[in-house]
């Protein structure tokens, strides 16, 4: 059998770019993670395919189910991160506009959940996908400096996090709930 050597990423960077030795380890640990929570996050509940449609199914869904503290309490963190990232005490700050929205991709719904105007739950997974979704195709097909990429470890470590929710708030087939590890574990 063939085996291929490990490919280091981040000793290519370094070696072959402008400004790669700049990059921090953390960023190279967010894109990874990021890169595997958004992989799990598409396959696992938007069956391949995200898209806004996708994550309003998937946000009714949500909503229509209960949802633990700990689960409420990651997608508010991440919520909370947001708010406080994109919006000013005058509105919304560049970073926001930097998400690049598309004419379908929902801004006012995303802007009404930061400024705490919308408050249901079906509403505010909707818009926490839609900007993990901005950050995933900015990451994906947009052209990123070392820099830049340093400078979303916060955001992108947010958005894995909201993945991570996301996937265990849906109970999907994939995640192990606290249901099944106490039953593994054989407790009540």
């Amino acid at each position: 059998m063939i085996t291929a050597p490990a490919f280091d990423a981040t000793a290519w960077i370094t070696q072959h770019t402008l400004g790669g030795t700049d990059l921090l380890p953390e960023a190279t640990e967010a894109v990874a993670n990021f890169t595997m929570m958004w992989n799990l996050f598409e396959g696992v509940l938007c069956g391949n395919h995200a898209n806004i449609r996708e994550f309003e199914r998937i946000a009714q869904e949500l909503s229509g189910g209960q949802l633990s503290a700990e689960e409420t309490a990651s997608l508010d963190e991440c919520l909370a991160f947001w708010s406080f990232r994109y919006r000013t005490p005058e509105g919304f700050a560049s970073r926001f506009d930097r998400l690049n929205f598309r004419p379908n991709d929902k801004r006012n719904l995303v802007e009404e959940v930061l400024s705490g105007t919308r408050h249901e739950l079906s509403d505010k997974a909707l818009a926490l996908m839609i900007i993990a979704y901005r950050l995933r195709n900015n990451l994906f097909h947009g052209l990123k400096t070392i820099k830049t990429l340093n400078d979303q470890v916060h955001n992108l470590n947010t958005a894995s996090r909201c993945l991570g929710a996301l996937l265990a708030a849906s109970h999907a087939h994939l995640v192990r709930s606290k249901v099944f590890e106490l039953h593994r574990s054989g407790g009540a």
